[in-house]
């Protein structure tokens, strides 16, 4: 299973860095998930406003949109097998993992991921790859109310604020109880591969 966890992944610096992590993007296929921002603008502005959505076209793959909301039950899992990248976009947490049980891709991206797509999160999709998403209820200045309630997919043992400013530090200090919290700045990432864990940028790592 293999992993890219990016504060903001169309940041120039992380967009190197993740064509590095999976060999190049030519001829590779996407699977963009933009259900987080269907969450925290209006519904489908994604395909207008996204800056995002912008760069994965122009990145020389064929990209495919998967909006959840679209499906029902497991039928996601059709358009997700083969692809090269299951590309997961920001925005709201909370809504994004209620999509994610909705279509019980919960249940089953393990299984997909171990057949050999790489698994791209920035922001948000990052963030619901920890056990919990009370992160996201406590973010700093940006409190995503009852996200906490919901479960994190658990495909990582840590938390990860991402968006990360120094001026955030004494607010995480007050907040944060949980075991680990991986502190990303925009332009960094953590890559995830066989269990080996490497952060792309400066390490920043706070124990609850």
């Amino acid at each position: 299973m293999k992993l890219f966890l990016a504060s903001k992944a169309r940041h120039p610096d992380s967009v190197k860095k993740l064509e590095n992590f999976v060999g190049g993007f030519i001829n590779k296929t996407i699977a963009y998930i933009p259900t987080a921002e269907n969450g925290e603008s209006s519904y489908g502005s994604w395909k207008i406003k996204s800056e995002t959505w912008k760069l994965v076209n122009t990145l020389s793959a064929k990209v495919e949109a998967v909006v959840l909301e679209n499906y029902k039950n497991s039928s996601v899992m059709g358009a997700l097998k083969g692809k090269d990248i299951i590309w997961i976009a920001g925005g709201m947490c909370g809504y994004l993992m209620y999509w994610i049980r909705r279509c019980e891709l919960d249940k089953n991206i393990r299984e997909i991921l171990n057949t050999g797509p790489i698994y791209v999160g920035s922001s948000a999709g990052s963030m619901i790859c920890s056990p919990t998403l009370t992160i996201a209820e406590q973010y700093p200045g940006d409190e995503e109310y009852g996200a906490g309630v919901i479960p994190g997919l658990g495909l990582v043992n840590f938390d990860i604020l991402p968006h990360f400013e120094d001026s955030m530090m004494e607010s995480i200090k007050d907040i944060y109880k949980g075991k680990e919290l991986y502190l990303l700045k925009d332009g960094e990432a953590i890559t995830i591969e066989d269990n080996n864990i490497e952060v792309l940028g400066e390490k920043r790592i706070y124990k609850g």
